[in-house]
């Protein structure tokens, strides 16, 4: 969309998320508190697709102060290259959920068990005295369930991790350690993209509405779903 550069430069702590959208592709949103502020069509998530967002957001006049998304690598990679010094915030709803999906809600394993616990607290982390003490309880688990974690199946002249599940939930907790507690530090950066998450749903339910419409019309409904939401009704 061709929208106005802002009259003067301004800060803001930027959501950001893509959503497909069956035929018409993949829609990359971005928001700031309330506000839908930039938002584009692909086939697809991407680096080059994110770059290009970002690019426009720079032209735009916004001075991006951090970034909060999940944890999809095009838009880890993206960020890194176009705002290599500021936090780059990943979602904790997203992380919760992602390591609750792979652990189910009752795991049949002490490891698994337990690991859910540590999971389940995610969210309620609210000081730093809360993530050194989470911290902790990681280091803790992957020492005494070290060889649960790295214990392997062999057949046929190949292997596999016996907890494949239980090992990529523990990993998506660790490698996201150092993304996962900016907005302890600033109350400014969002901890979750939930806004986003909460537009994408009732853009989904309204598009169930009108199963009929042809592509260039559902195309059409979204682009004016964005416009209508975005921040320069507000202001023009």
């Amino acid at each position: 969309p061709k929208l106005p550069k802002l009259v003067a430069p301004r800060e803001i702590n930027l959501k950001c998320d893509g959503k497909y959208f069956g035929r018409i592709g993949c829609s990359l949103v971005f928001k700031e508190n309330k506000n839908i502020i930039f938002w584009a069509f692909f086939d697809r998530e991407a680096y080059q697709n994110y770059m290009y967002c970002f690019s426009r957001l720079v032209e735009m006049g916004y001075i991006i102060k951090s970034v909060t998304s999940d944890k999809h690598g095009s838009l880890i990679g993206s960020v890194k290259t176009a705002f290599p010094c500021i936090p780059h915030q990943y979602c904790t709803v997203h992380i919760q959920r992602r390591c609750e999906t792979l652990l189910t809600k009752k795991p049949e394993t002490i490891a698994g068990k337990n690991l859910l616990e540590i999971v389940r607290f995610v969210n309620k982390i609210k000081t730093p005295d809360d993530q050194q003490i989470f911290v902790s309880w990681i280091k803790r688990y992957e020492v005494r369930f070290e060889k649960i974690l790295k214990q392997r199946t062999y057949a046929d002249k190949s292997w596999w991790y016996t907890h494949k599940n239980l090992r990529l939930a523990f990993n998506t907790l660790k490698s996201s350690l150092n993304n996962m507690f900016f907005y302890l530090a600033d109350i400014k950066i969002p901890k979750d993209t939930n806004g986003l998450e909460a537009e994408f749903t009732h853009l989904k339910t309204k598009l169930n509405m009108h199963r009929g419409l042809s592509k260039s019309r559902k195309e059409n409904y979204v682009f004016w779903y964005w416009f209508l939401k975005s921040i320069y009704l507000n202001h023009h």
